[in-house]
C-alpha cells in the first residue's frame, strides 16, 4: 500500500544515509529497525545515567582503547539501558573499531557502526533531528487529513482508509461484536479479529500492540467508555510505530469512538429488534422468524438446535460457520445455534453457561427451560458450564438444592442427631436400595426379615409416616436422597 509517511529514523536508515558515509560493523538484532528517539554522544566510562531507552550513542572510544576487559561491561550497560545502537568514531583515539568492542557487540547483538573521521557527530545528530521534525510535520498533516475524512458522509470508512494510507498498514473498525464496520482490505485477518475479541471481552478500554512472528505488528485500541466498550480500531503493519505515528492512531481512535457512540442508539434498536425475533422463534414462532431474518440476509440455525443460557448480558461473537442468534432475558443471554456448531459457540463464551439437549425449533421453549435449569446447576456446583441432564435437572435433580436439603434435614433432624437414629436411617437406605423387598434387604443387612420390618415401621412412626404405603415411602426416600452425602 502506498504511503506518504517519511522514513523512520532507525539505525538501519542512519547507516544507509549516503551523505554520512557510515559503515555497519555489527548489524545486530531487531534494534536496528526500531525508531530512534534521540542520538547522544559521550566518552564517559559509564554514560548510562544520561541515556534512555531508544537512544543511540556516539563515542570516540577514548575510554575503550587499550582495555580488552572494558568493552563487554560497557556494551552490557548500554543494552541494559535500552540503547538501540552504538557509533564508534575512528581516527581520533583508534584508527579502527577495537576488536574487543566488535566481539562484545556481536555477543550482545547490539548494532555497531563506524563513524569515519570526516563525519562529525553533529551531522549525525542533525540528521536524526531533521528526520524527527519531518515525522512531526507528517503527523500533523495526517491528523488534519483524518479530521477532514471524519466530516464526510461515509466518515468512519473514510477515516479508516486515510489511516491505512498514511501508515501503510491494514486498518479495520469493528463493533462490540467484532463485526467489521469498515476496513481498508477486502477481508480482515482472523488473527487480528481474535485480538479484538480478546480486548472486547475485558469490557474496558485498552490498547495493546502485539508482535507477529513475521516481524510485523498488530495494534488493537478498544473504543468506548463509562463502563461500556462499543468497538475497536485494529491495525496490522510492518514498519514500527514511533510517537508521531501513534499520535495519528490516537486521533483516529478518538474520531471513530465518536462515530460509534453517535450511532449507538441505532445499533441498540437493531439489537433489540433482533432479540425480539429470536424470542419469537423460541416461543414457537420459528417459521415467521425465519421469514423476517431472510429479509435481512440472516437465517435460523439448522436443526437440531441447542440453546445456551449464559450469565450476564454481554454479546456473544462466535466463529461458527452457520448462524448464531442471541437475545437478552432477565440478566442472562440466550444463545441459539445448530448442535454441530456448539463447540465453536462454547469457545466464545467467557461466562457461566447452561446448555440444553439437542432438539427441534418446535420444542425450543423446552430447550430454553433446560438451559436455564442447567445454568442454575452450574452456578450451584461452581463449574464453567453444565448440560441439562434428566437425572440431575429433572424433578429428582431438585433434591440437590440447598433449600430442599435444609428442609429434609429439618424433618430428619432428631434422628440425624443420635447414633440409633442414624443407624435406622442407614437401614432404611439398604431397604430402598433393594426396592423395599423385605427378604433381599434383610439378607443384605444381616438380620431377620421380621426384625427389619419392625425397625423400618418403627422408623416410620417416629417420623409420622406409614411406610406400608407408597406415598410415605416416596417421602422418606426423598428426604434420604436430599440429605445423602455427595458422591
Amino acid at each position: 500500500m502506498a504511503t506518504r509517511t517519511p522514513t523512520l529514523a532507525t539505525v538501519e536508515a542512519l547507516v544507509a544515509e549516503p551523505s554520512l558515509a557510515l559503515h555497519a560493523v555489527v548489524a545486530g538484532d531487531d534494534r536496528h529497525a526500531r525508531p530512534i528517539s534521540w542520538i547522544a554522544s559521550s566518552d564517559l566510562a559509564d554514560p548510562t545515567p544520561f541515556l534512555a531507552p531508544e537512544h543511540v550513542l556516539l563515542t570516540t572510544g577514548r575510554q575503550l582503547v587499550g582495555g580488552d576487559t572494558t568493552a563487554p561491561r560497557y556494551v552490557r550497560a548500554l543494552v541494559d539501558a535500552g540503547v538501540l545502537g552504538l557509533g564508534f568514531g575512528t581516527g581520533l583515539h583508534s584508527p579502527d573499531v577495537p576488536p574487543a568492542l566488535v566481539d562484545a557487540a556481536l555477543a550482545a547483538d547490539l548494532p555497531l557502526f563506524e563513524v569515519p573521521y570526516d563525519t562529525s557527530f553533529l551531522a549525525i545528530i542533525r540528521w536524526n533531528a531533521e528526520r524527527g521534525a519531518a515525522r512531526e510535520r507528517w503527523a500533523a498533516d495526517a491528523q488534519r487529513a483524518i479530521g477532514a475524512a471524519a466530516s464526510r458522509a461515509d466518515g468512519a470508512a473514510a477515516v479508516v482508509r486515510t489511516v491505512a494510507r498514511e501508515l501503510g498498514a491494514d486498518v479495520a473498525l469493528l463493533d462490540e461484536r467484532a463485526r467489521t464496520r469498515a476496513a481498508s482490505t477486502a477481508s480482515v485477518d482472523e488473527a487480528l479479529v481474535d485480538e479484538v475479541r480478546a480486548a472486547l471481552r475485558t469490557g474496558r478500554r485498552t490498547a495493546r500492540t502485539i508482535e507477529r512472528d513475521d516481524g510485523g505488528w498488530m495494534l488493537v485500541q478498544s473504543l468506548g467508555g463509562a463502563g461500556r466498550v462499543h468497538g475497536a480500531l485494529a491495525l496490522a503493519g510492518t514498519e514500527a510505530l514511533d510517537a508521531p505515528a501513534r499520535s495519528v492512531v490516537t486521533t483516529a481512535a478518538a474520531l471513530l469512538d465518536l462515530a460509534l457512540a453517535s450511532s449507538q442508539g441505532a445499533r441498540d434498536r437493531v439489537a433489540a429488534f433482533e432479540g425480539a425475533i429470536v424470542e419469537h422463534a423460541l416461543a414457537g414462532g420459528a417459521e415467521q422468524a425465519a421469514v423476517l431474518l431472510a429479509r435481512v440476509g440472516e437465517a435460523l440455525p439448522a436443526e437440531p438446535i441447542v440453546v445456551a443460557a449464559v450469565d450476564g448480558t454481554a454479546p456473544i461473537d462466535a466463529e461458527a460457520p452457520g448462524p448464531v442468534l442471541a437475545a437478552t432475558r432477565d440478566e442472562r443471554t440466550l444463545v441459539v445455534a445448530a448442535d454441530v456448531h456448539r463447540a465453536a459457540v462454547a469457545s466464545a463464551i467467557d461466562a457461566t453457561a447452561g446448555w440444553s439437549l439437542p432438539t427441534t425449533w418446535a420444542h425450543a421453549a423446552t430447550a430454553v427451560a433446560q438451559a436455564s435449569t442447567a445454568l442454575d446447576r452450574a452456578r450451584r456446583d461452581g463449574t464453567a458450564s453444565a448440560t441439562f441432564s434428566p437425572g440431575d435437572d429433572g424433578l429428582l435433580g431438585l433434591l440437590g438444592d440447598e433449600a430442599v436439603r435444609a428442609a429434609a434435614a429439618a424433618h430428619l433432624g432428631a434422628l440425624l442427631a443420635t447414633d440409633d437414629g442414624r443407624a435406622s436411617l442407614a437401614l432404611a437406605r439398604v431397604w430402598f436400595a433393594h426396592d423395599c423387598a423385605w427378604d433381599a434387604a434383610a439378607r443384605a443387612a444381616g438380620m431377620h426379615r421380621h426384625s427389619l420390618r419392625d425397625r423400618i415401621l418403627a422408623l416410620g412412626r417416629a417420623l409420622g409416616l406409614d411406610l406400608q404405603g407408597f406415598a410415605d415411602r416416596a417421602t422418606l426416600w426423598a428426604w434420604l436422597q436430599a440429605t445423602a452425602e455427595p458422591g
